[in-house]
């Protein structure tokens, strides 16, 4: 249930994100090409994930999810813009007194700058932990293939000595317990140091 939930409240981000344009994103002037098409993807994983849901929970209950997770984030939104234009009010105020001349770049925070933001940070916290995700995994894949070719070389290692007829008893006893030893010993050197007694 968990699961759907998250899925619900990133597929509703996201499709409000990709939606109609806030008064905020209007004032920029974006050009069409990598955003367009990011947005683009957004909006057809949200819609999967929207009608996965439907189908799931039904459509009473995922619009219910919605609507209560807009006015929250509405809520959230406008006390974080109250918020952030009396810290911004009484930082200005303060470097006025301490003799700075300050103007600050904007006059007001609007809720909509502050969902805007908060989906742009959304949506960056997923790319990294979907990057994470990748470099763990190509790690994994390295570090077992690394695994393999050691394997693989021990084994042909282990093969050789065997097959050398030319070589004696001991000779092949010590060939083995060197290779064996060799395989036993970490490949990181253990520090030992002796203790100070001044």
């Amino acid at each position: 249930m968990k699961v759907c939930f998250v899925v619900c409240v990133l597929s509703t981000v996201v499709v409000s994100c990709s939606g109609e344009n806030s008064r905020f994103e209007k004032s920029f002037n974006y050009s069409p090409g990598m955003m367009q098409v990011l947005r683009e993807t957004l909006t057809d994983l949200s819609k999967e994930a929207h009608g996965y849901l439907v189908h799931l929970l039904g459509a009473r209950s995922v619009e219910n999810a919605q609507e209560c997770f807009f006015q929250v984030v509405k809520y959230l939104a406008e006390a974080a813009a109250s918020g952030a234009n009396v810290v911004m009010k009484y930082l200005a105020q303060f470097l006025m007194v301490a003799g700075v001349d300050v103007e600050m770049p904007v006059n007001s925070i609007t809720p909509d700058a502050v969902v805007y933001i908060g989906q742009w940070l959304l949506l960056a916290l997923i790319g990294y932990w979907l990057l994470s995700l990748a470099f763990r995994l190509v790690a994994s894949t390295l570090r077992r293939v690394l695994w393999l070719l050691k394997l693989g070389v021990v084994l042909g290692l282990f093969c050789l000595i065997l097959s050398d007829s030319s070589a004696g008893t001991e000779t092949t006893a010590l060939r083995l317990a060197g290779l064996s030893l060799n395989q036993g010993v970490p490949s990181t050197p253990i520090l030992v140091t002796a203790p100070d007694f001044n």
